[in-house]
């Protein structure tokens, strides 16, 4: 099926997040496309700050991008690109939404620069930096600085966040439980719950290697989730730790 220039800008972006410099003429041949076309999508993408032009070739131009190789960000990196690039389909026009201090989020706020019509809220100081070089309005909660996080926590973030009305939560885990998605951090934990209580809807995104995973905390449960996004289809063994009406979705 044929890419719209959003999407194929958005592809773009991933190859060049994931490989750190790409040439125009594999990413024509990868998009099936000119390589006029190309230097169209990567012009666009360059006017934005997100990556950088050379002779015959792009690369990240974004310090914040280059932060993620990091151990903790970089682990299954592929794999939570995938999760971003599904979400994308399910953040509709105008809307408000909560992006937490996950790295599979971090991954979605990446994407979200092409857009320009959303509210962003959030309580990560690297995403609010990502998020910089977009068009949509940027609100970050601020609070006690954590520098595990590297976001805000506390009191004065928590007092931000309930005054909010937020169409959709974004939210990260560290595994699950019976009862629910879980975090090892006390910290994250109470920020969670208070976005959850101020949002309409609220998706989970985490890779597949989170369900081996049970964090101390649980911050919502079941039947209080709209959606978990996952790279892949659960294996029938996998499937049957959760509940038969919890809603998955997974790229094939």
């Amino acid at each position: 099926m044929k890419l719209t220039s959003e999407e194929r800008k958005n592809k773009i972006l991933h190859e060049v997040i994931t490989k750190g410099e790409v040439s125009i003429n594999d990413l024509a041949n990868r998009f099936a496309v000119t390589t006029e076309t190309i230097r169209k999508d990567v012009s666009l993408l360059q006017d934005k700050n997100l990556i950088s032009k050379k002779h015959g070739s792009v690369s990240m131009v974004n310090s914040f991008f280059e932060n993620e190789f990091s151990v903790k960000e970089s682990e299954h990196l592929e794999e939570k690109i995938t999760i971003a690039e599904a979400v994308m389909k399910f953040i509709p026009e105008n809307a408000a939404i909560f992006l937490d201090t996950s790295t599979s989020v971090l991954q979605l706020a990446k994407l979200l620069v092409m857009r320009d019509d959303l509210t962003i809220i959030t309580n990560s100081l690297q995403i609010s930096q990502v998020l910089s070089a977009s068009d949509n309005q940027i609100l970050l909660t601020g609070g006690l600085y954590r520098k595990k996080s590297n976001s805000y926590v506390g009191d004065w973030t928590l007092n931000a966040i309930s005054g909010l009305n937020i169409d959709i939560s974004f939210i990260g885990c560290d595994g699950f439980s019976k009862s629910g998605p879980t975090i090892r951090s006390y910290h994250e934990l109470e920020i969670k719950k208070a976005v959850i209580e101020h949002s309409r809807k609220n998706f989970i995104l985490c890779d597949t290697s989170k369900l081996v995973n049970e964090g101390l905390y649980s911050f919502i449960t079941y039947d209080s989730l709209d959606m978990i996004f996952m790279e892949r289809r659960l294996t029938d063994q996998e499937r049957e730790k959760f509940p038969k009406e919890l809603i998955f979705f997974q790229s094939e």
